[in-house]
């Protein structure tokens, strides 16, 4: 049975600075044990966690409970009675459910890691297993903060990722309504103006309102068409075959794949690097990171570069022979090899890929939207003139 941690405020901070937010002793982190292989409902760090059906806990709510508990902690509580009070703090019932039981299993003497470990639906597997390291290294406190940064900085990109694609959508979507509209109401009922007159539309506009026509006629097959086709490609990519052909063809896409193979790579680099900071086992780090990924074709980058450190190769060196890891990436994990700060090192790697990547997600946004007006007011304009070419011809039809 193992103790419950009790923490007081002088001795906490006096840990924090002794460790210096640095891993806790070699010997002790080659014994932690991995957290369970059972697979959480969300993947990942764990954005949302669904169970039971409606009942869902996002990772925000997470987030602000462990924000408590490292609050309480410093102040000096033991584990218990923090874990009590965060857990009455809470609002969602079915989260102040599972709170509940964490603290009838911690005081129960079990591990606040192995506590974690019986809700993976709602603890990621990174969260359950950072958490063991800090216990086995006696600096939970510290832990708990680095989980509080990792999880700020991951939310904060993902809502940039989010909101930065907002715009882009809501004009594609606005412009082409207006087309469709334009093109399936409009266009035919001037048409029949033409057709009650018994004259000949214009060529350009003979096209125009043929093409409302046909729309209007079979719009609902070729919706129905492209349904199944949507449906389709999405049962393709649940089989690994085919999901990792097409995550392939989107790593080869110009602008688009580099920019895809960074975010993954920050994620991961980002995670890896927590994990170490925390005091996981650098192959323990990897198995897990390689766990949580779901794009196929860094999950077998991530295999050969654990075959290589069971091999006693390192890290830099595979990296850099993989011609999948960008450059940059083997540079400075060489870097952090020799400088014994491979954590750090891959943290500022994630920390340089999120630049790049916010950067060039603005430049595309800033691209987009001149693009996006000027093809729309293009195809409208064209509409516009067709039609009233079709007008001024009706006064050069004979009487």
């Amino acid at each position: 049975m193992r103790p419950r941690p009790g923490t007081s405020g002088a001795a906490s901070q006096g840990i924090a600075a002794e460790a210096g937010i640095s891993p806790p002793p070699a010997d002790t982190a080659q014994h932690l044990p991995l957290a369970s292989e059972q697979k959480p409902a969300a993947s990942g760090t764990g954005w949302t966690a669904s169970l039971g059906g409606s009942k869902r806990v996002g990772i925000k709510h997470v987030l602000a409970m462990t924000e408590q508990l490292l609050t309480l902690l410093d102040a000096g509580l033991p584990l218990d009675r923090a874990l009590h009070i965060c857990q009455s703090s809470i609002e969602q019932p079915f989260f102040r459910g599972v709170m509940q039981a964490v603290v009838v299993d911690v005081e129960k003497g079990n591990s606040l890691g192995d506590a974690f470990m019986r809700h993976p639906s709602v603890f990621p597997r990174l969260y359950v297993n950072m958490v063991r390291a800090g216990e086995e290294g006696g600096v939970l406190p510290v832990v708990m903060q680095r989980l509080v940064e990792f999880y700020t900085r991951s939310i904060e990109f993902r809502s940039f990722l989010v909101t930065s694609s907002i715009y882009p959508v809501l004009l594609f979507f606005f412009g082409v309504s207006a087309l469709l509209g334009l093109t399936v109401f409009v266009l035919p009922k001037f048409g029949q103006i033409f057709t009650d007159m018994h004259q000949e539309l214009p060529t350009a506009a003979a096209v125009l309102i043929g093409t409302g026509e046909f729309l209007k006629t079979y719009g609902l097959y070729i919706l129905g068409v492209i349904a199944v086709a949507l449906t389709g490609f999405v049962m393709a990519l649940r089989d690994d075959k085919w999901r990792e052909r097409w995550q392939l063809l989107l790593l080869r896409m110009p602008i688009l794949g580099p920019l895809l193979l960074k975010i993954q790579l920050a994620h991961v680099c980002r995670t890896w690097g927590t994990l170490l900071a925390s005091g996981v086992p650098i192959l323990t780090g990897m198995r897990i990171v390689r766990e949580l990924t779901e794009h196929i074709p860094l999950r077998k980058a991530l295999d050969r570069l654990v075959r290589a450190v069971q091999e006693g190769k390192g890290v830099s060196g595979p990296v850099r022979a993989d011609p999948f890891f960008p450059r940059l990436l083997g540079q400075l994990a060489a870097v952090g090899e020799e400088s014994g700060a491979l954590d750090a090192m891959l943290v500022k790697v994630a920390d340089q890929y999120e630049k790049d990547i916010q950067k060039a997600t603005r430049n595309l946004v800033a691209l987009f939207e001149p693009m996006m007006i000027l093809l729309m007011g293009g195809l409208i304009g064209t509409i516009v003139v067709s039609m009233l070419t079709a007008i001024f011809s009706i006064n050069d039809m004979p009487l």
